[in-house]
């Protein structure tokens, strides 16, 4: 019989170091205190979508991109306040 010198099983620990988490206030609308609903709208944006068709002739996206070419404004989904400057803030 072979017998195998068996080495004693090394575990190393791994210390991170802590790291910084950045706190993000949340966004609350000054005119109606709305903190949960919010929208945005895009202007001159360009979608490009790829398709691959399947055996049964459904098209499927495979690949999304998107081109945004003019300015994004953030607005309040409760009382359509425009809020772009908060969230800037943020």
């Amino acid at each position: 019989m072979n017998e195998k010198n068996t080495l004693p099983r090394i575990h190393k620990i791994k210390i991170k170091k802590p790291f910084s988490i950045k706190y993000r206030e949340k966004i609350i609308c000054p005119y109606c205190q709305n903190s949960e609903d919010f929208y945005e709208i895009i202007e001159n944006a360009t979608f490009f979508i790829s398709y691959l068709q399947n055996y049964d002739g459904f098209l499927e996206p495979i690949e999304e991109e998107v081109e945004i070419l003019g300015p994004v404004k953030f607005f309040c989904g409760i009382c359509n306040a425009e809020l772009t400057q908060l969230k800037k803030k943020i």
